[in-house]
């Protein structure tokens, strides 16, 4: 009986879905919903796995799902801190800049500047700007995209699972 196809191609695909829309700003936002870009990353690469599979290999099993899904969010955890360090270092701290933006309008059409001291708004739009990458954010990332992709990975592996009344495959005669 073939093995199993190797797992490391899939869980690229996946950690860089995952990382392309956790790493561009604005489009990372989609992670407000329940991390649902390392989610979708940890799905994709048990589709792509399950591609992989052939009627003569075994068949696909929730620790594949597993597998897939926490390898892809560590990937997914790399290529987002790459794609987020190159546009800082071309763009700077664009979702910063439009965030502080958003907060200033916000409080002046409240009046609430008014009542705040010239330095408490330095301060904000100083720590604003400066959220963009740092050690915390990759750790948590490493830590938090293999949870969610392993997750994402179950999900993949509930819907591609093999059917309860599906025979297993004929063997593979050779002459």
């Amino acid at each position: 009986m073939p093995e199993k196809p190797n797992k490391l191609m899939p869980a690229l695909f996946g950690g860089i879905i995952t990382g392309v829309l956790s790493g561009i700003p604005f489009v990372n936002f989609v992670n407000c919903l329940c991390c649902a870009g390392v989610l979708l990353g940890g799905f994709m690469a048990v589709f792509f796995y399950n591609k992989d599979l052939t009627p003569q290999m075994p068949q696909l099993t929730s620790s594949d799902g597993l597998q897939l899904g926490a390898l892809s969010g560590v990937f997914g955890a790399i290529v987002g801190t790459i794609i987020s360090a190159l546009l800082l270092a071309v763009v700077g701290n664009v979702a910063g800049q439009a965030m502080f933006d958003m907060v200033y309008n916000f409080y002046d059409s409240a009046g609430i500047l008014d009542q705040m001291p010239p330095d408490a708004i330095d301060q904000m739009e100083q720590g604003m700007k400066d959220s963009g990458l740092s050690v915390f954010n990759v750790i948590i990332s490493l830590i938090i995209y293999p949870i969610f992709g392993l997750l994402g990975g179950l999900i993949g592996y509930s819907v591609y699972k093999p059917k309860a009344g599906t025979p297993p495959p004929a063997p593979v005669v050779t002459p």
